[in-house]
């Protein structure tokens, strides 16, 4: 988990007739990144474009819109495409193309008549209170409106000359002259009057009402008619159209990759990165498929290699955060574990309450089902949903939700070790964070907090630079090693006011050595400039006394807000109401500082002071040759338990 896997830089050499079952087989088995060959010569060459691109192109477009315009059929059974002919052929025999396109057509047709009618029936619903013949409404020297009725809308009308008015109960309508027709349409708007058409037509508002009604019975049949033949063929093609769909779009990408290779008339090459633990998987694979006729030769190279991390399930989650900040190169530590341990125990020391901490708990689990299964309606406002979506995909806010389920769990105890809730407190035995003896205990906890880290970023430090051959960048970590932690026992002599006369303390006997010799590796390692640096290291390991401080000021922020409504109940009921006003506004202010400050420092207090110590950064991720197959079966794959479809 600490280490990214270990990769290796091949060079694939195999006859052009193993093309295409080289790349299926490396396609399928999803373990190589394959990179422009680096051979340069007279004799090897870029390999032409393949001619068969534009039409399978072309044929992807062909059925991706088939399968766009069928209804998603799902179903256990998936395809296996031997070759490239198979699923031409396979793509051809399709028949369905025109009936559905008629089918669709018809259905858009049935969708806009259902529109019309039903903005037809609305306005007749409207002025359903009309009594004489439709056609008195409209000629050619009159117009008619539908308006809302109420006081305002009449007093705004009545300024209009010209309009006459048939009022209804809720409605009314507007009878203009044609000649006014333009000015009266400027008025409405600059008025912001809401006006409505009426039917041009011949009859009884209700007589038309039922033959509007009749002809949206006569088009829903025809919508459901449409809507039915569509499912009855999606039922039995979906399927097949999704799988040959996915198979064009792997074949494309496997011409695409082509433009990375090299060759000659008779040969081909190929370079690429593979997880070293997978090497010989590969090379079995291969030499099957090709009958031995492939030879595979690691290259030695000075290219960082992309990174592959591998963390477990749970441990996953936090990796959003490390590639928010950057991702590990390959060659170094990976330090999600840490993450993953380290800061969920930082947010939830800060906060120290059960009640924010509960709360923040509920909103957790809201945001992860709601994103998992999102509402056909929101009650959440739209302007705060588009708000919180311009800053972080729906994707993003469900790790985050996920991310604070632990600390938000710590968060609950702790609220109950320090008898918190929501500022207020039970009545049993408790550790008081506002004590002195208690405000010190967890000042020195967050003190050693701060030491361990800080100690733990340069032991990772040490060994990234040994293992790399880096032994002077190595011993410098060793020299702040000794340095931090003679500062750490001199200080906490001087915090006890003890004496710092070695012949007195053996513990001023053993820092002051400490000391200098780390002084002296330091220098040696880093030169005299890096003695600028003491002070930054110091500074990293009293950082962590932020853990205490912010839980600190979320606590008096409660305990002022509850002061204010609890004196507030010793006074008249306006006091009262406004002392209650204080309370809920107050927790929400601290709730929301809850959420965001123990987040943002401790994700702070890991990437400044503890990455700082060992960590670069700006890794190249491992992108592999694959793609997803939801309809089709794999023809290769390393697992020796996946049999189905293998070669």
């Amino acid at each position: 988990m600490l280490i990214p896997r270990k990769m290796v830089k091949v060079r694939i050499y195999s006859v052009k007739q193993n093309e295409n079952a080289l790349l299926s087989t490396l396609h399928d088995l999803g373990v190589i990144q394959v990179e422009a060959v680096s051979i340069r010569s007279d004799q090897v060459s870029s390999l032409p474009p393949n001619e068969s691109y534009a039409k399978l192109s072309e044929l992807s477009r062909k059925i991706r819109d088939l399968e766009i315009s069928l209804y998603p059929s799902g179903t256990d059974e998936k395809k296996l495409f031997k070759n490239v002919k198979e699923l031409v052929e396979a793509a051809e025999r399709l028949d369905i193309f025109e009936r559905i396109k008629r089918l669709k057509e018809n259905e858009g047709k049935a969708l806009s008549s259902l529109k019309s009618i039903n903005d037809r029936i609305s306005s007749l619903e409207k002025i359903s209170f009309y009594e004489d013949d439709l056609e008195y409404l409209g000629s050619s020297s009159i117009v008619s409106f539908v308006i809302r009725n109420d006081e305002a809308t009449r007093a705004k009308l009545a300024a209009f000359e010209g309009v006459f008015l048939i009022k209804g109960d809720e409605y009314l309508i507007a009878v203009v002259p044609k000649n006014l027709h333009s000015k009266f349409g400027e008025f409405t708007k600059n008025e912001k009057i809401e006006i409505g058409s009426i039917p041009t037509s011949k009859g009884k508002v209700r007589d038309r009402l039922s033959a509007e009604e009749k002809k949206r019975e006569d088009v829903k049949r025809e919508l459901e008619g449409a809507r039915n033949e569509i499912s009855d063929i999606s039922k039995e093609n979906y399927a097949n159209v999704a799988a040959i769909r996915e198979q064009l779009e792997i074949e494309l990408k496997k011409i695409d990759v082509t433009s990375k290779l090299s060759g000659t008339k008779k040969s081909l090459i190929l370079e690429g990165w593979i997880p070293r633990d997978e090497l010989d998987g590969v090379k079995s694979a291969l030499a099957r498929v090709t009958e031995d006729q492939v030879l595979i030769e690691e290259l030695k190279t000075e290219e960082t290699p992309p990174t592959a991390l591998r963390n477990p399930k749970r441990i996953k989650l936090f990796e959003f955060f490390i590639r928010f900040y950057s991702l590990p190169q390959s060659v170094e530590i990976d330090p999600t574990l840490v993450f993953a341990l380290v800061f969920p125990v930082f947010f939830g020391l800060m906060i120290g309450d059960v009640g924010y901490g509960l709360t923040i708990l509920i909103i957790s689990v809201w945001l992860i089902r709601r994103v998992d299964h999102p509402p056909k309606k929101s009650r959440v406002p739209k302007f705060l949903g588009r708000f919180v979506l311009s800053m972080m995909s729906r994707r993003s806010l469900k790790i985050l939700a996920k991310a604070m389920l632990p600390g938000a769990m710590i968060a609950i105890a702790l609220g109950v070790l320090f008898d918190n809730y929501f500022g207020f407190q039970l009545p049993y035995p408790h550790f008081s964070v506002l004590d002195p003896a208690g405000l010190k205990t967890l000042l020195l906890i967050s003190g050693y907090t701060g030491v361990a880290m800080v100690s733990l970023g340069l032991i990772f430090g040490f060994i990234v630079n040994f293992v790399h051959g880096h032994r002077k960048e190595a011993i410098g970590k060793i020299g702040w090693l000794l340095l931090a932690y003679s500062i750490v026992i001199i200080g906490l002599e001087v915090l006890r006011r003890q004496s710092l006369n070695p012949l007195s303390n053996h513990l001023a006997l053993i820092a002051f050595p400490m000391l200098i010799v780390g002084f002296g590796i330091v220098i040696y390692a880093e030169k005299a400039q890096a003695l600028l640096e003491v002070t930054t290291i110091i500074s990293h390991i009293l950082s962590y006394t932020r853990l205490v401080g912010i839980l600190l000021s979320s606590v008096i922020l409660a305990l002022v807000f509850d002061d204010i409504f609890l004196g507030s109940l010793r006074h008249s009921i306006p006091y009262i109401i406004l002392g209650f006003v204080v309370l809920i506004v107050g927790q929400l202010l601290n709730l929301i500082i809850a959420i965001f400050e123990p987040g943002i420092q401790g994700a702070r207090l890991i990437y400044v002071e503890f990455f700082s110590k060992f960590y670069k950064g700006n890794g190249r991720e491992f992108r592999p040759f694959s793609s997803p197959r939801n309809y089709t079966i794999k023809q290769f794959s390393l697992d020796p338990l996946d049999g189905k479809g293998k070669k």
